[in-house]
């Protein structure tokens, strides 16, 4: 055992030194193998085993399943979860579901579009990627969605979301607007902010699927045009950015004019590039001729060519709605750098870009508890939502503790829906904006490895966590 372990930690050390040209040859093209898979069987779902009009019949049967779990003695029924492997799920965390009793939820549908309410009902399973597809050639898209093309719906309900059109309408949990759960004895119960269920509708978002099996939800959509103008504007200088930000969400005026997107990328602590976002058309030529398409695999990571402009100065493009909706897909963020750290290189994107972005459900499919223990100790995926009023404090204490860039500001609303509304602390009296029922917040987005990490040094994540929690 002792003379294992020198070889052993050489050996890790080799496979992170040369972890690019591993993910290449292996990774990248067994990935895309997996996904086509993976969509191939749910094309086959779609097509032959769940129409959007057998939906009832669907969840009949999982009542069915529910219920002869319930039926069982109480000495004798084990938990219960769905039986959707921890794999798929874009959550860092896995449990042991083969110590619980395993229900079926395979519903996948987009059900309805009511153009009338601007609702769309979908089934939990439909992702980001097959919602907007549907819905932006109909002119709509979500009021809240997430940058991941494998991101689900029902995922985004049940834990938190949120985008850069939050600061408009808040957490993605605002933008449901009702909830068909199943309950432990099989209950099929439709939840609304006004009916009966209130008290479930409002407890549903952030408790991960412990309170019910979700089978349908209504979605609120907004019109859309099918182009983005995005101003980038670099600023120097950490005040100017934060008071910019301010300025642009409406935390100081509720009746600031608000863009239809807006977000922040901070590439150090005195340098960001704060994005202006309106729905346009591109009718004329010369204004065409500053379409970009983003999503292309051959292009630059969306967070790269970002930084150009903080030596190009302030300037705008278009950018096809879907493809800026989900920019930051190809590079997940930034993380694919920490794995490929020539991925964005001109002569890999052209040969290589279309086998990005390595799936998570890859990934996570073929790696070790060890394994994944000794990647989330050496990364970092945070999200950490605060006041406005702190947004200089939390990027000063996030580069102490992580010493990692880019990082994002997304701000977003939070409603005071009264007391004891759901799992969610409604903002205090300070925290409000004047005038308003909603207090300005917004998320800060730290992702990748930690400047520890790289140089090789001493770094305790759980310690850094609850520091930054503080």
């Amino acid at each position: 055992m002792g003379e294992s372990s020198p070889f052993r930690k050489r050996l890790i050390r080799w496979l992170e030194d040369n972890r690019g040209f591993i993910i290449l040859v292996f990774c990248l093209p067994a990935s895309f193998l997996f996904d086509t898979c993976l969509q191939l069987r749910n094309w086959f779902r779609r097509t032959f085993l769940s129409a959007p009009e057998k939906h009832d019949e669907r969840v009949r049967d999982i009542q069915r399943r529910i219920r002869r779990w319930g039926d069982q003695p109480k000495d004798k029924r084990k938990p219960m979860c769905t039986s959707r492997p921890n794999w798929l799920s874009l959550s860092t965390t896995f449990f042991q579901k083969d110590q619980c009793e395993k229900i079926p939820v395979d519903l996948y549908n987009i059900l309805s579009l009511d153009e009338e309410r601007q609702v769309v009902r979908v089934e939990p399973m439909v992702s980001v990627g097959d919602i907007t597809r549907y819905l932006i050639p109909r002119g709509y898209t979500l009021a809240v969605t997430l940058e991941i093309a494998d991101a689900t719906c029902g995922g985004l309900g049940l834990g938190v979301g949120m985008t850069t059109y939050s600061h408009r309408v808040g957490f993605y949990q605002e933008a449901v607007e009702s909830w068909d759960v199943l309950l432990g004895d099989g209950s099929l119960v439709h939840a609304t902010k006004d009916n009966e269920h209130s008290d479930l509708y409002y407890a549903l978002p952030w408790s991960h699927g412990s309170l019910g099996l979700l089978v349908a939800m209504e979605l609120k959509i907004i019109p859309v045009k099918p182009y983005l103008k995005l101003k980038y504007i670099p600023v120097h200088g950490q005040k100017a950015y934060c008071d910019m930000m301010r300025d642009l969400s409406g935390a100081l005026d509720k009746t600031a004019k608000l863009p239809d997107y807006l977000e922040a990328t901070v590439f150090s602590k005195d340098e960001a590039v704060v994005m202006v976002g309106n729905f346009t058309d591109v009718t004329d030529p010369k204004e065409k001729a500053k379409i970009n398409h983003v999503a292309s695999w051959y292009k630059p990571w969306f967070y790269k060519h970002v930084e150009t402009f903080l030596q190009k100065g302030e300037d705008y493009e278009y950018i096809p709605l879907r493809e800026y909706l989900l920019r930051h897909n190809r590079a997940i963020f930034w993380v694919v750098e920490s794995m490929i750290p020539f991925g964005n290189n001109p002569i890999f994107r052209l040969l290589f870009g279309w086998l990005l972005p390595p799936k998570p459900a890859f990934l996570k499919f073929t790696t070790t508890p060890g394994v994944r223990a000794m990647t989330f100790a050496k990364q970092v995926f945070q999200d950490i939502v605060l006041p406005m009023t702190v947004l200089e404090k939390s990027v000063d204490r996030a580069e102490q503790l992580f010493d990692t860039y880019p990082i994002l500001i997304y701000p977003c609303r939070i409603y005071d829906h009264g007391p004891a509304m759901g799992q969610l602390r409604p903002p205090r009296k300070d925290q409000m904006c004047p005038g308003t029922n909603y207090g300005m917040f917004y998320d800060l987005g730290v992702y990748g490895v930690p400047g520890p990490v790289k140089r090789r040094e001493r770094y305790d994540p759980v310690h850094a966590m609850r520091s930054m929690e503080k």
